[in-house]
């Protein structure tokens, strides 16, 4: 990744990972989201982790 990269993601929430099973759970927390950045409603993750490699 560039520098421009790292700008455009500065002050935000980013994650970079493999989602191994409940993508439609992701596709469901992504509906919540709003063109300026809001979410419609509250999200709450919770009983989440790392698997080891």
């Amino acid at each position: 990744m560039g520098d421009e990269t790292f700008y455009r993601l500065a002050g935000r929430h980013v994650v970079f990972g493999k989602v191994l099973s409940g993508m439609d759970v992701v596709y469901r927390v992504e509906a919540e989201g709003r063109q300026s950045g809001t979410p419609k409603s509250t999200v709450v993750l919770a009983d989440s982790g790392e698997l080891p490699l």
